[in-house]
């Protein structure tokens, strides 16, 4: 009988990858850091590296567009290519993902959202870089370094289920008379 411990983390992972091992990469973003973004939801066009020496690279084109939803690594969230595809030998520094005119949302740590509607791209720096050379594995996992949840977010929508409405007090409240 053949049987998998339940509790072993990233099983499915491992017999995947065969063996071989991904490049951990921990991709920060300072306007989303300054900010206090959680989490992401974006309409991808485009996806490319830029090298050392600032030349971009173009990983993937996205015809239909793709939705991707980065989140924290306090959420234990990654994105595994399992190969970057047909970049040159080299060292890089960022990412860039081109977005779509709508669909674009910034989620913040206190789960507030706000649509972004004004951004071309975004620019994500690769801690330490990624060096590719020869013919070594080219996996990698993406991790992005957001801001966690505050603890007062966790509480927010029971809190929101409960409040009243408030009276209105708009311009026009009492100018009607009573």
């Amino acid at each position: 009988m053949w049987h998998t411990n339940p509790f072993s983390m990233n099983m499915t992972e491992f017999w995947d990858t065969n063996g071989s091992q991904a490049k951990d990469l921990v991709l920060t973003n300072n306007r989303a850091a300054a900010l206090g973004v959680s989490e992401m939801i974006l309409n991808i066009r485009k996806f490319s590296a830029f090298d050392e020496n600032g030349k971009e690279h173009l990983l993937k084109d996205f015809p239909n567009r793709a939705e991707l939803n980065p989140k924290g690594m306090h959420t234990e969230f990654f994105i595994k290519i399992k190969s970057m595809l047909n970049l040159e030998d080299g060292t890089y520094s960022m990412f860039r993902f081109y977005l779509a005119e709508s669909g674009n949302t910034f989620v913040y740590s206190d789960r507030s959202r706000e649509n972004i509607a004004h951004k071309e791209y975004l620019d994500f720096e690769i801690k330490d870089g990624l060096r590719i050379k020869g013919d070594e594995d080219r996996q990698v996992v993406l991790r992005f370094n957001f801001e966690p949840y505050t603890f007062a977010s966790y509480f927010r929508p029971i809190l929101k289920f409960f409040k009243r409405p408030g009276p209105f007090t708009g311009k026009l409240a009492g100018s009607m008379g009573n």
